[in-house]
């Protein structure tokens, strides 16, 4: 397996399991690592009664991965859904029978993670039959990052091997449109302190989903800025769409330029109805986010853009 300068954590739905095994041979070659989802890629926006099947698909592709014994070559690792979710439950009770069933999962993301104790509750899941599961908390809210130094601190018996920073969902808890890009100034104020306090803790940072999907060579301008910014010795990200472009390092890399966020409304209004139109173009029926030709737009950004353009016409 080669090593990439960065190394990714792939999100994969688990909606249509049964292709899982082939689009994991796409990663045999790499040493990346592999997030199997079941919180927001498993959801419809506009159902909750779709969304709880696919949450029960998802589910049951677990399990159909364990008992086939599809062997998996890159480290496992599975998001779960909140801990005040309906799902919670049913989640940790299939992670303990896959991996009764020989599944080894090396660790769990666990998200809106806002205080230490909803990450240990986690873990105590896991202590009599796998003490040596991590758990990795996704911090996506304003109390979640104004808390993060507590929640390390506490972290005496090392449980936490990474912090993901979850920048769509905190943009939507923190009401902010637009969303900043990474080549925002604004956007670094967020990510930068996050980094720093991941970095005093000795915890791996790792970098939310990149959205523009096309754009690699800004996508390596960030990577070298955070490297150069933070002292990062190892870079650690998470992708949405499988693409060789964001794992092989190109030969030359641009210096990132940062702007500020345009203040202007006419300006914020017209991304605000792309963002609308786009997410609704491209959302297919059984995830909830929309992939278009050029972006990745989460549900987040979509409901903050919807958001903004009604509080613009009162």
């Amino acid at each position: 397996m080669k090593t990439p300068m960065v190394h990714p954590f792939q999100y994969l739905s688990l909606v249509r399991y049964k292709g899982l095994k082939y689009i994991l041979k796409n990663y045999d070659s790499y040493k990346i690592s592999i997030i199997l989802d079941l919180e927001d890629s498993v959801q419809d926006l506009f159902s909750k009664k779709l969304t709880n099947e696919l949450k029960k698909i998802g589910r049951k592709g677990l399990i159909y991965l364990a008992e086939k014994k599809i062997k998996i070559k890159n480290k496992i690792y599975v998001r779960i859904n909140g801990i005040d979710t309906s799902d919670h439950k049913k989640d940790l009770e299939v992670l303990k029978l896959v991996e009764n069933q020989g599944l080894l999962i090396e660790g769990v993301f666990l998200p809106k993670v806002e205080k230490f104790e909803e990450v240990k509750k986690v873990y105590d899941n896991f202590s009599n039959t796998n003490k040596r599961i991590k758990i990795v908390p996704i911090i996506e809210s304003k109390i979640g990052v104004k808390n993060l130094e507590n929640i390390l601190k506490k972290d005496k018996n090392n449980i936490i091997s990474h912090v993901h920073y979850g920048h769509f969902d905190y943009c939507l808890d923190a009401n902010i449109w637009p969303f900043p890009e990474p080549y925002h100034q604004e956007y670094w104020k967020s990510v930068g302190d996050i980094i720093k306090i991941s970095n005093k803790y000795n915890k791996y940072f790792i970098q939310t989903p990149f959205p523009l999907i096309k754009n690699y060579s800004l996508f390596w301008s960030m990577i070298k800025y955070m490297k150069e910014k933070y002292k990062l010795k190892k870079i650690f990200l998470s992708l949405v769409n499988y693409d060789k472009n964001f794992i092989l390092e190109p030969k030359k890399v641009k210096n990132l330029r940062l702007k500020k966020i345009s203040k202007n409304l006419k300006n914020n209004l017209i991304f605000a109805k792309k963002i609308y139109d786009e997410y609704i173009s491209y959302k297919s029926t059984k995830k909830s986010f929309s992939l278009s030709s050029k972006r990745f737009i989460p549900p987040h950004q979509f409901l903050m853009a919807k958001l903004f353009l009604k509080q613009s016409k009162n």
